[in-house]
């Protein structure tokens, strides 16, 4: 059985998948990223240098929130680290960290989690970002859905970059 906190949520996901599919998309250059992540999802360092020199784009200029579970050992990306804890009885987030990364506007927001835990979804509909890549999980979820294979990071990457470009969101010249 479900607990309360995670009913609340899952309703709240509902609300804002419905918001996000009618959000407008603003044909602009990216240059703030968000990426979510989590220790199955298989972003290594390696992978990280990787995605910012193929979408061309200053790895300071991303941010990585990294979704682990109590028992999860993965700490290899800069960023911060959220869990279920950081939401309160009702779904509200508790952390001042993570609400700081929620209020900022970015261009763009990967989703490399590719999972169905019901914390992490919340947060990527949370996060604010004019464009949301994920991969196919659900409906509602990200303006651009990939349908590959979860944890091939570079296949997201090389699948993330053609889809911008040809979207007008990133350059034709990078990488």
């Amino acid at each position: 059985m479900l607990n309360i906190k995670e009913n609340i949520i899952r309703k709240k996901i509902g609300q804002l998948k419905k918001i996000n599919t009618d959000h407008e998309i603003v044909i602009k250059p990216i240059k703030k990223v968000v990426i979510l992540n989590n220790p199955q999802s298989n972003l290594t360092f390696e992978m990280f240098n990787f995605l910012h020199k193929t979408l061309g784009i200053n790895s300071l200029d991303f941010d990585i929130i990294t979704f682990k579970e109590k028992n999860d050992h993965y700490n290899e990306l800069r960023g911060i680290v959220a869990s279920k804890n950081i939401f309160n009885s009702f779904g509200k987030i508790k952390s001042s960290e993570i609400l700081e990364f929620i209020e900022k506007d970015y261009d763009l927001l990967l989703d490399f989690t590719g999972t169905q835990n019901i914390y992490e979804k919340y947060l990527s509909l949370l996060l604010k970002a004019n464009f949301k890549v994920g991969y196919y999980i659900e409906e509602g979820l990200y303006d651009l859905m990939l349908n590959v294979p979860i944890g091939d990071v570079k296949n997201f990457i090389n699948e993330t970059k053609k889809y911008l470009q040809i979207l007008g969101l990133l350059s034709l010249k990078s990488n």
